[in-house]
């Protein structure tokens, strides 16, 4: 199996420090969830703090991922891209995995590379999804840790993500999920949640937390034909809900220790 760094090394490593506090989001119908990922990953940077962010498929810039490094038994380096923006960039698999799924081995061999990255970061994050032929999560730390859902505010949102939410629960078992609803003010966003909780509840005995709700982003051509100041005011608000929820997940690691196993 591939291990980037001899076992002295990450001995050593785990003894000076405790591993990151990883985060995962998924969408809601079971796929990598969209570039907003990219904003919350800036809402989480903290001063003198490392931050990964890992996309699931490979991404422009990235001239490699963790899938060919194991493949080719490759520097690890080579595949860790340093973000104008202050955080640290990488991904997952080659290939779109709804077109080429991992095999299991693989999946087990990434696994090992993330958890040991994780000791040389304070926080990653990772762009999950669902396995298109077991419907299980990519990778077995995913559910280990802290894991949110994202979707929008639709009744087609709710309907998948209650189907992916099931594929879950039925892989994994009872775990912590947090829903961020997108495309929302905070009260919208509540109520799209409580619909989506209830029937959680009621059909698959799992309880949710609200994580937050995000405005829809403004678009270049929404800023070409609107007024300019309210597009900035737009724009800062889009920060502050980032920030927002940035900081809920914050609280939620504080407050339950459980969620963010090291």
């Amino acid at each position: 199996m591939f291990n980037y760094r001899d076992q002295a090394d990450g001995l050593r490593r785990i003894m000076a420090k405790t591993s990151a506090r990883i985060i995962s989001v998924i969408g809601a119908n079971g796929q990598p969830a969209t570039p907003w990922m990219r904003n919350l990953a800036l809402g989480m940077l903290a001063p003198e703090q490392r931050l990964l962010l890992i996309h699931a498929n490979r991404q422009p810039g990235l001239a490699h991922s963790l899938q060919s490094i194991v493949t080719n038994n490759s520097a690890l380096k080579r595949a860790i891209l340093k973000h104008p923006q202050g955080y640290d960039l990488t991904c997952l698999a080659e290939n779109d995995l709804l077109t080429s799924p991992l095999s299991q081995d693989l999946k087990l061999q990434l696994d090992g590379i993330v958890k040991q990255l994780s000791y040389d970061y304070d926080t990653v994050m990772i762009e999950a999804q669902l396995d298109t032929q077991d419907h299980s999560l990519m990778m077995p730390l995913i559910a280990e840790h802290e894991l949110v859902i994202q979707m929008d505010r639709s009744d087609t949102a709710i309907k998948a993500a209650y189907v992916t939410i099931k594929h879950i629960s039925q892989q994994h078992g009872q775990i912590p999920l947090g829903v961020v609803v997108t495309g929302a003010n905070h009260d919208q966003g509540q109520q799209y949640f409580m619909r989506l909780n209830q029937v959680c509840k009621q059909f698959l005995g799992v309880t949710l937390d609200f994580i937050g709700a995000m405005p829809a982003e403004v678009t270049a051509e929404q800023k070409k034909a609107g007024n300019a100041k309210a597009a900035v005011a737009e724009a800062g608000q889009t920060a502050l809900a980032f920030k927002s929820v940035a900081h809920r997940l914050e609280k939620q690691r504080i407050t339950t220790p459980s969620l963010a196993v090291a």
